[in-house]
């Protein structure tokens, strides 16, 4: 019998999962990811990803205030 092929994961973003890991609202999601890509964090990171995670963000911290 073949042995079964081992399918890679899609791999996840740090920002991603900083984001999903972390507590708090989403405008304090949104502060904190701004304060890591000001420092630099974020600077090997695809800046289309980087745009929609803080769009995504921003959307979710406007959907809170109502």
């Amino acid at each position: 019998m073949l042995p079964k092929r081992k399918v890679p994961k899609a791999k996840k973003s740090v920002a991603e999962a900083l984001l999903r890991d972390m507590q708090g609202t989403a405008a304090e999601k949104l502060a904190a990811f701004e304060k890591l890509r000001a420092r630099g964090a974020f600077d090997g990171m695809d800046r289309r990803e980087l745009l929609k995670i803080e769009n995504m963000l921003r959307t979710f911290a406007a959907a809170e205030k109502g």
